[in-house]
């Protein structure tokens, strides 16, 4: 009885068995191209991290990953002193050589990079150092001096797109000692105005205004003569013969609407050697940005000694690092350098006069 049934009713049989596995071949495609829609879309959105407000974008190179542990390891960890308190962001030295690290979703660092012309081993080392410590920026252009320009550009488009939230970004290099605590402290309490009155003896304004739209806070200079051969010549300008007051590049900080500002004009800025001076350049034309240079900024091209007060130390090599976040933590944030010295006085930079008169 089954034979002649199943004889009967072959043809039936297999032709509903073909349809079955093609209406499970179409599914499981529409499936697939489900998947891989929604992986697009999450590789797209994930870089978009609302929650960032304070990027710290150190400029490095594709073989400095010995400075960016250095970092890592030493002044990036006082961001745990920033804690919040019912909604408000406040500083508490709350650090130890042991304990829990405090995550904050509002401070994010990274590692500028160039990736363009890297070889396969040199690529893949990035690769799994990023993967390891999720704090590199890699991207495309080639990592050179002469590119540094290029590589702010590129990362301040790539800081305007992906975070939302963004307030300010403290951009440093990598062999810069930053007191980021103490930064976040201030632009927390006193930013855009810094008019604070524990800041007065440090700070000088370029003009004080009921409002500000944005902030560009560091070590000014505004009497640099432009070089036109060495190392730092820049065969491009042409503007004067002095650079545009601009902040050292060892430490500075800008807030978003001079991130968003670059990002929107990039196609129509100049590139100068120095990202710094490209920096003065194209911040000079934009009107109601507090302008504030800061003597705790120890920026220039030769480290003016140490003291307790200072935010940035430039110039700084992996041991240095290391020996001053010891001494923080020994003195319980209290002392940066075990012996303080002052090799050179720094200067309160004069914004009613011209720049050649500046900082005498």
């Amino acid at each position: 009885m089954l034979s002649f049934f199943l004889r009967k009713y072959r043809t039936m049989i297999l032709v509903s068995i073909f349809f079955f596995y093609i209406g499970c071949g179409i599914t499981l495609s529409f499936l697939r191209l489900e998947c891989a829609d929604a992986v697009a879309t999450n590789e797209v959105s994930e870089p978009l991290m609302h929650g960032v407000e304070y990027a710290v974008l150190i400029i490095s190179s594709p073989d400095n990953e010995a400075k960016r542990d250095a970092i890592r390891t030493t002044w990036a960890k006082l961001a745990d002193n920033i804690f919040i308190e019912n909604g408000e962001k406040l500083y508490k030295w709350n650090h130890s050589w042991v304990g829990e690290r405090i995550r904050h979703e509002f401070i994010k660092f990274y590692f500028a990079i160039g990736t363009q012309g890297l070889s396969d081993i040199k690529l893949e080392r990035l690769k799994s150092e990023g993967h390891k410590s999720n704090d590199l920026l890699l991207l495309d252009f080639e990592d050179r001096y002469e590119n540094l320009a290029t590589k702010l550009v590129t990362a301040m488009k790539w800081l305007s797109a992906n975070l939302k939230g963004l307030k300010f970004v403290v951009k440093c290099d990598d062999d810069s000692f930053v007191r980021i605590d103490l930064i976040i402290k201030d632009l927390e309490a006193y930013a855009p105005e810094m008019n604070g009155p524990e800041l007065s003896q440090y700070v000088t304004f370029k003009r004080k205004l009921p409002s500000y739209k944005g902030l560009y806070w560091g070590y000014f200079d505004g009497r640099a003569t432009a070089r036109l051969s060495g190392k730092w010549q820049e065969k491009d300008w042409f503007l004067c013969n002095t650079y545009l007051p601009y902040a050292l590049g060892g430490g500075y900080i800008i807030s978003s609407s001079i991130v968003d500002f670059i990002a929107r004009n990039a196609d129509f800025l100049s590139l100068y050697n120095s990202e710094d001076v490209s920096m003065g350049v194209w911040t000079a034309a934009l009107d109601g940005i507090n302008r504030v240079h800061d003597t705790r900024f120890d920026t220039e091209w030769k480290s003016r000694g140490c003291s307790k007060h200072m935010l940035v130390r430039h110039k700084q090599s992996p041991s240095d690092m290391f020996h001053m976040y010891t001494t923080l933590v020994h003195t319980q944030g209290e002392k940066l350098c075990k012996t303080e010295s002052i090799d050179r006085s720094p200067y309160l930079y004069k914004w009613d006069v011209l720049p050649s008169m500046c900082c005498k």
